[in-house]
């Protein structure tokens, strides 16, 4: 226990108060590394090899907007955050890179709980239909 909290407040004075809130809100950790490289939305990825993190948690995504969403990142770099590949794409050269014979889309972000969002409706017939008492005049 004080072992982590000596590395969270080592980390709170590399990374200073802004990054630290950011990242305890979308990691839940303080963590210090190397920049390897940004993508085209502006993400930031990160890598430290050090001896006190924790075994395949040692890479790291800051996304450029405080709302984060993983469909907001190139697919080249999600594979790299999942450790499928050592080497990140900023480091590949132009012919090791992967090219797509159609254009990469641009992102559609998540609309959930915006206007938005997605709702799918119903073309079938109900199973069950309401129950709608009929109510008949008392008689005295």
């Amino acid at each position: 226990m004080s072992s982590s909290l000596i590395r969270v407040i080592r980390n709170l004075r590399r990374v200073g108060i802004k990054d630290y809130f950011r990242q305890m809100n979308s990691i839940g950790d303080t963590k210090y590394g190397r920049l390897v490289g940004v993508d085209r939305y502006g993400n930031k990825f990160f890598e430290n090899t050090g001896e006190d993190e924790i075994h395949l948690r040692t890479r790291w995504v800051q996304y450029k907007d405080w709302y984060f969403d993983v469909s907001q990142m190139e697919p080249a770099w999600h594979g790299w955050l999942g450790y499928l590949v050592d080497t990140p794409p900023s480091e590949l050269q132009p012919e090791q890179k992967t090219v797509r014979k159609y254009p990469t889309p641009d992102v559609i972000p998540n609309g959930t709980g915006t206007r938005n969002a997605y709702v799918p409706y119903s073309t079938v017939k109900p199973k069950v239909s309401m129950w709608s008492p009929t109510v008949s005049e008392r008689t005295a």
